[in-house]
């Protein structure tokens, strides 16, 4: 059956005070071997110092596009980590703090190597700060290292950032002067050679202008010439056109009057066979009404045109005229068509007299000396603006002004050691040796099958209970169990007065 949680309680107090040696015995060693557990317990203190990576900096906009700029990248922590635990930081670090001697093994000294670089921890902590911290035994040791492999650190950037920006200033410096030399030593031979070449070239020089003078003249002449007569030819195609309109109106009044004489013959040989109502003739009357009329129309509008003029004559005159205009504007044509030719000529011998003329100036060994001249001078524009961006970057890390790393916070004494603290050991005891006997207790309660419960009886048995009969303890054994439990809970609190005190007062310990 099951027991109500006030049965079980009373059961296992009874157990205890029947195994009551027991549960003492194992309060007292569950409690002292976790007190010696947390006096024994290896203490390490950590010291930790942040360094900041400098790379935005107000000075950049001066040393950029410099020779040397000091570039840490993406992976921050990782450059430092591998950084800080190499070899060249770590040894004279550690002989700095004592950890390394002269007369130590080269096996002992990379076993302390070894251990250093396991205790060292670098991590990024974003916002370019990076944490450095060194776990030792020693809360002296591990500030003096922690402190000492920083310094390192930073000092060895310093002076990496110096040496490259040293070496770019002396690298660019000589190249300013040897471009220097080879401009001078270019600029007198272009000045001899000009010489020798001065003579020669002027009197050539004055011939290729007046030629070219002359064709300017000539090509200038030809383009006015050329325009005059193409605005000549605009105007006869234009007149031409009015006149062409003229004839062609003329010669549908011809057509009309023949037309109008064809259909008066027809309708005088229909008249011969039929009456005036046959369609055919009401027809050919209609026409030759629309014809007289438009016919009449266009005689009238020659009369105010061309007012005592018959109309033939205005015809033959404006035929031999329009003839005229003709051959005219072909001539004219003709003439636009020969100018062009040789305005185009005359550019194309301007031109090459021109390029002659340039040519003519300079022989080509002074050509070729003068294009590298401008080459080599353009190079040492930018020679000379590199160099001085390297100045500036060179007095920065003079100034200690353009490094990657610098200390954010430096380290500091550690005062509590890491991990888990004593106190944390003597409660842990305390509670588990009195956890741990009432627990076995239990168990052993739960599988032993002999009654412990007045109850169990008449439920399990389904007999009615008469009485109870307690157990009576004799004078001796009652004297002695008592005996037994004050001694034993003198030394139990004996015990947890010792842990507690240890406790206290074991911030020193």
């Amino acid at each position: 059956m099951r027991l109500t949680f006030e049965q079980n309680a009373h059961i296992l107090g009874k157990e205890a005070f029947a195994h009551r040696r027991f549960v003492a015995g194992t309060f007292i060693a569950v409690t002292a071997l976790a007190t010696i557990t947390g006096l024994l317990w290896p203490r390490a203190y950590k010291s930790t110092s942040l360094i900041l990576v400098n790379n935005k900096r107000l000075i950049a906009p001066l040393i950029k596009g410099a020779a040397y700029q000091p570039d840490v990248g993406q992976q921050r922590a990782k450059i430092a980590q591998d950084l800080i635990t190499s070899r060249e930081i770590l040894m004279p670090a550690m002989a700095k703090v004592g950890l390394l001697k002269k007369s130590m093994s080269p096996r002992k000294t990379a076993g302390i190597l070894a251990s250093v670089r396991s205790n060292a921890s670098v991590m990024d902590l974003g916002k370019n700060l990076i944490s450095v911290s060194f776990k030792d035994t020693d809360p002296l040791r591990a500030y003096h290292l922690t402190q000492a492999v920083v310094a390192q650190f930073i000092g060895q950037d310093r002076h990496a950032a110096l040496a490259q920006a040293q070496g770019a200033y002396t690298f660019l410096n000589q190249e300013v002067a040897s471009y220097r030399h080879r401009l001078a030593r270019e600029g007198a031979e272009i000045k001899k050679l000009k010489a020798n070449t001065l003579d020669a070239d002027h009197t050539f020089a004055r011939y290729e202008r007046r030629r070219i003078a002359h064709l300017r003249m000539a090509y200038d002449k030809g383009r006015i010439e050329l325009k005059e007569d193409e605005g000549r030819v605009r105007a006869l195609e234009h007149e031409l056109t009015g006149h062409g309109r003229t004839n062609s109106i003329i010669a549908q009044e011809g057509l009309d009057r023949s037309r109008l004489i064809a259909d008066e013959a027809r309708l005088q040989k229909l008249q011969l066979y039929y009456r005036r109502t046959y369609p055919g003739i009401q027809t050919l009357m209609s026409e030759i009404h629309g014809l007289r009329t438009k016919l009449a129309h266009l005689t009238a509008r020659e009369k105010v045109l061309h007012p005592g003029q018959q109309p033939f004559a205005f015809a033959v005159g404006s035929g031999r005229f329009f003839r005229k205009l003709e051959h005219e504007l072909d001539e004219t044509q003709a003439r636009v068509a020969t100018l062009q030719a040789e305005t185009m000529e005359s550019q194309t011998l301007l031109r090459t007299q021109m390029k002659a003329l340039h040519a003519s100036q300079g022989s080509s060994a002074v050509s070729t000396l003068l294009r590298d001249y401008a080459a080599n001078r353009q190079t040492l524009n930018g020679l000379l603006k590199r160099r001085e961006q390297a100045r500036v970057s060179l007095n920065l890390n003079k100034q200690q002004q353009a490094l990657s790393f610098r200390v954010y916070e430096p380290a500091t004494r550690p005062i509590e050691p890491i991990g888990p603290p004593f106190r944390l050991f003597v409660i842990g005891g305390i509670v588990l040796g009195l956890i741990l006997p009432f627990g076995l207790l239990y168990g052993r309660s739960q599988m032993d099958a002999r009654v412990r419960a007045e109850a169990v009886i008449p439920e399990t048995l389904n007999l009615p209970l008469l009485a109870v009969v307690p157990h009576l303890y004799a004078p001796s054994e009652a004297l002695s169990a008592r005996r037994s439990v004050h001694w034993l809970g003198v030394l139990m609190f004996s015990v947890l007065f010792i842990a507690v005190s240890i406790v206290l007062s074991g911030r020193t310990l």
